[in-house]
């Protein structure tokens, strides 16, 4: 029986790159706090320019826990895609972050005396490092490999 090859096998790199991939998606969970922004938006405390940013980030938090699941579990093209997709989104959310940062300010949740373009571009900056990893063929190759048992 053929089955995608198991994290045992890994390299160490590997394992490194899916730690490191699903440590990262896993962080993406306190997004959440998105939810605050969401009810200051709804009360007419905030500009309703983040609610697109807002939703964007409630998606990144709640497809989180399943996209960690599925990377450990069922690697393949579906997996390896919805991951594309995952990341990509999460960058569409940090330019729209910064887009309405500039155009509104920052939002409420901002804590005071901090930067708040430093956390989207940290985020971005990661999110593309993830994403171009996924498409090399070494880190690419982990979601299509064949253990011959």
């Amino acid at each position: 029986m053929n089955t995608t090859i198991k994290f045992k096998n890994f390299k160490t790199d590997e394992k490194l790159f899916v730690i490191g991939l699903t440590v990262w998606i896993f962080l993406q969970i306190s997004r959440l706090i998105a939810l605050q922004l969401i009810n200051d938006i709804n009360n007419d405390s905030e500009s309703e320019a983040w609610m697109y940013p807002a939703y964007l980030d409630i998606f990144s938090a709640v497809l989180a826990l399943p996209l960690i699941i599925v990377i450990i579990k069922w690697r393949g093209l579906l997996t390896w895609t919805a991951t594309i997709v995952y990341l990509v989104i999460s960058i569409v959310d940090h330019f729209g972050n910064f887009t309405t940062t500039s155009i509104v300010g920052p939002p409420s949740i901002v804590e005071e005396g901090m930067d708040p373009l430093l956390i989207p571009i940290i985020q971005t900056v990661v999110d593309f490092v993830f994403l171009i990893l996924l498409l090399l063929p070494k880190y690419r190759i982990l979601f299509f490999k064949i253990d011959k048992e």
